[in-house]
């Protein structure tokens, strides 16, 4: 019984994110009245909008560019 309603939370956690995570900005805003923080816009996804130094995030900045030696194949043609 307690593992039921264990799972049933972690589930309607999750819906809840999910929703929220996908929840247009202008009822996110709305959402300012309950909480500052409620208002913000999802974390980091991966994508390149957010600047930070994670790993490619932000605008395009130089990239370091290496040259990888590759071993010549041996096999007939």
């Amino acid at each position: 019984m307690v593992q039921e309603i264990v799972v049933g939370v972690i589930v309607a956690l999750a819906a809840a994110y999910v929703v929220w995570r996908y929840l247009p900005a202008p009822w996110r805003q709305r959402l300012r009245r309950v909480h500052p923080a409620l208002a913000e816009a999802p974390g980091c996804g991966g994508c390149s909008a957010c600047g930070s130094e994670s790993g490619g995030c932000g605008p395009e900045k130089e990239k370091a560019t290496r040259t990888v030696a590759l071993p010549v194949s041996r096999r007939d043609p």
